[in-house]
């Protein structure tokens, strides 16, 4: 959404300033169409009396509107914006009341929930594919630089927020606005295919991990039931069988609307997490190899398969905003990000790190699918049984979280197809909406039975342009009107960089193991695989 402003125009007689205060604010607006502009939405003008109206996707942005004469014009695009100057500070008082908010524990919770899922599980293997010591080093600078990237973009949010006139922005209107204040003409002129193409990274990286999400349970699943008596050597059925068993729990799961409800299912799925990494953490330190009989580094045409994993695991990029936009207290988010990813990357970090020390080469794409499932030599019956019983703890959290992603592909979709549907139908045709979007994810997951050569290329192409390329170059556009320090030039640069060779680098290997993979009817090992092994 644009924070441009037009003059109101009537067919009737002007209306008085002293005649605003009894105007409706739905009675101020008007088509562009009208008024030769290409858009052609409907805008909300200002006008200094009118209270603020609630008007954004989801119902719960509110314009702080003042007047329009204040405004400054832009000479070389022609569009009229607020003066910063005369903007409203970003408060919470305009979300505190606001259905649906959140508090910081519960965004606490969500941001934990979002960032702690199968690319978790899958750093073994990314520990594996650097080196012993260079893969815990790469993952501490990779969570600096993404946590450091949050930050930016919900600095620059704040910013833009307080320039527009708005209480939140997502990230595509984020990238948008940052083009429209930015002093690169062109990308004034295109801000919207910006937009788009925020919009289509985010799309792209949540239905991704949706399609994981899937495989990872029923992979799981199928390890379960093969731990019963009687059924170590039966015949399963494919894999397909035990993604539909979860189609319908997956679809009820995601009609639910409010982050509110979420919260509780959120917080159980926290605890079993919690209680499921104990378990693993002390299954692998009993354990433990020396790390001397591991290489160091493991050979450069690698790095970027660990590039991949790494920056798939992080994979709450796309729910930061949506979360700050939902806080009733957004000034606290900051904390709660260095919270809640200091928390995450110690996870990551540790059990990486002592995941591959426990399993060496062995270790699998998830390393729950290294658990054990039938007593041996090393492993008791009733051990077994609770290893099985921890599989299934993780099903449960990966099932929880499959709602935490899924929030942000309606989030971007719903809102342009709400307008084109009549207000009697709209509840009817969101819940068609999820029920489709989780079928499509169901199908991808069911007809691409190397669904992990993908997920790493999703992780290389969309997660490194989300985390670690769009970021820093939308704050060097939003705070070159105030001057940038050459030091700041230079740790944007930095990053942008690194998450662009990343991004080449990781997206050729991708590419050229799934056209191996292909031509050969072999899916080569690496992460996020999830093989039952």
């Amino acid at each position: 959404m644009d924070c441009e402003y037009t003059a109101l125009t009537t067919d009737s007689t002007a209306i008085e300033e002293a005649e605003v205060e009894d105007v409706a604010p739905t009675q101020l607006l008007v088509s562009n169409s009208d008024l030769e502009d290409e858009t052609e939405e409907i805008e909300l003008f200002d006008m200094s009396a009118v209270k603020s109206v609630q008007t954004s996707v989801n119902q719960e942005r509110q314009p702080l509107i003042g007047n329009s004469s204040l405004s400054d014009t832009d000479p070389e695009t022609d569009v009229r914006v607020p003066n910063s100057s005369n903007s409203t500070e970003l408060t919470s008082e305009a979300r505190a009341f606001t259905q649906n908010s959140v508090s910081s524990f519960d965004a606490l919770v969500h941001l934990m929930k979002g960032n702690i899922g199968t690319g978790l599980l899958s750093l073994p293997v990314a520990v594996k594919n650097a080196g012993v010591i260079v893969g815990p080093v790469g993952l501490v600078v990779m969570a600096i630089f993404c946590v450091y990237c949050m930050h930016m973009l919900v600095n620059c949010s704040h910013k833009l927020c307080r320039k527009c006139g708005h209480t939140s922005m997502d990230y595509g209107e984020v990238a948008e606005n940052a083009c429209r204040v930015g002093p690169i003409l062109f990308l004034r002129r295109h801000r919207v295919a910006v937009r788009r193409i925020v919009n289509a990274f985010l799309l792209l990286t949540q239905l991704g991990f949706c399609c994981v999400y899937f495989v990872f349970m029923a992979r799981n699943a199928e390890q379960i039931l093969r731990a019963f008596p009687g059924l170590q050597h039966a015949e399963f059925p494919p894999v397909q069988a035990f993604l539909a068993a979860f189609l319908l729990p997956i679809m009820l799961l995601c009609f639910i609307q409010n982050w509110d409800h979420l919260a509780p299912i959120s917080t159980v799925a926290n605890v079993v997490m919690v209680a499921g990494l104990v378990l693993i953490y002390q299954y692998i330190l009993r354990r433990l190899k020396s790390p001397s009989i591991y290489p160091a580094f493991s050979s450069v045409g690698e790095l970027p398969l660990f590039f991949g994993t790494a920056i798939y695991s992080f994979e709450g990029i796309g729910i930061v905003l949506p979360l700050e936009n939902k806080m009733q207290n957004p000034q606290s988010f900051p904390m709660v990000i260095n919270i809640g990813m200091g928390m995450v990357t110690f996870l990551y970090v540790s059990l990486g790190f002592f995941g591959y020390l426990a399993f060496g080469d062995h270790v699998e794409g998830s390393i729950t699918l290294n658990l054990p499932t039938m007593p041996s030599a090393d492993v008791t019956p009733s051990e077994q049984a609770l290893y099985v019983v921890v599989k299934l703890m993780f099903v449960f959290c990966i099932f929880c979280t499959f709602a935490v992603q899924f929030y942000v592909p309606i989030n971007i979709i719903w809102p342009s197809l709400k307008s084109r549907v009549s207000q009697r139908y709209q509840k009817v045709a969101e819940y068609i909406l999820r029920a489709v979007l989780v079928i499509v994810t169901f199908g991808l997951a069911a007809g691409i039975p190397e669904l992990g050569l993908f997920i790493s290329l999703v992780g290389a192409f969309s997660s490194s342009a989300l985390a670690l390329i769009f970021p820093p170059l939308i704050q060097l556009l939003v705070k070159y009107e105030d001057g940038l320090h050459w030091l700041v030039v230079l740790r944007n640069v930095t990053i942008f960089l690194f998450g662009f060779v990343g991004f080449l680098a990781g997206s050729y290997v991708s590419i050229a193991q799934i056209v191996d993979s292909f031509s050969r009817k072999v899916a080569p090992t690496f992460a996020p695989t999830f093989s039952t092994g």
